[in-house]
């Protein structure tokens, strides 16, 4: 049933002009205002945003999204443009330690943190939890699983890469 003109939603439009051939400049542009999308979609209730649209001669290359995309706003994660499935606390762990990039994250801080428990806690949630998560998911993440290095005896760090796009993620959490 096709909705009446009093039903369909309004659409707001941004127009964004990058200099011409500066492909990878309006990548990053329609990067940046996806993210800001999902700011605002979270901001006012009912907006549904819609994915950056590069128009122009050179559009093709500059949309080509091949890479890793963690996108914290709208809960997926793409490896080369292709929808990866990730069970919740996967996704919890790869936003945790995306969130902060370089640093080594203890084991202990990823139970309290992303299983919301204290390590070695009465509920059964134990370190080793952690690392069976993390094999999980670099099995998920294919040829990206590098940025997910282990530290040995101190837990795990995220390593960004130039192929590798974190959108949503601004503020590290508190």
């Amino acid at each position: 049933m096709r909705p009446t003109p009093a039903e369909e939603p309004l659409r707001v439009v941004l127009v964004i002009d990058v200099p011409a051939g500066a492909a990878d400049l309006a990548a990053r542009t329609a990067a940046l205002a996806d993210e800001y999308a999902g700011i605002i979609a979270m901001s006012i209730p009912g907006v549904r945003p819609h994915d950056a649209i590069v128009e122009g001669s050179r559009a093709q290359s500059a949309t080509s999204r091949e890479g890793l995309l963690i996108d914290h706003v709208r809960r997926h994660v793409l490896v080369d443009g292709a929808p990866v499935r990730l069970a919740y606390r996967e996704f919890e762990l790869l936003r945790y330690l995306a969130r902060r990039p370089g640093s080594v994250v203890s084991r202990d801080e990823l139970v309290r943190e992303v299983w919301h428990d204290g390590p070695r806690s009465d509920t059964g949630v134990s370190v080793r939890t952690v690392d069976t998560h993390v094999r999980r998911l670099r099995i998920k993440l294919g040829h990206y699983q590098g940025v997910l290095t282990s530290v040995r005896g101190h837990g795990y760090r995220f390593e960004p890469r130039p192929d590798v796009r974190v959108v949503g993620s601004a503020a590290r959490p508190a």
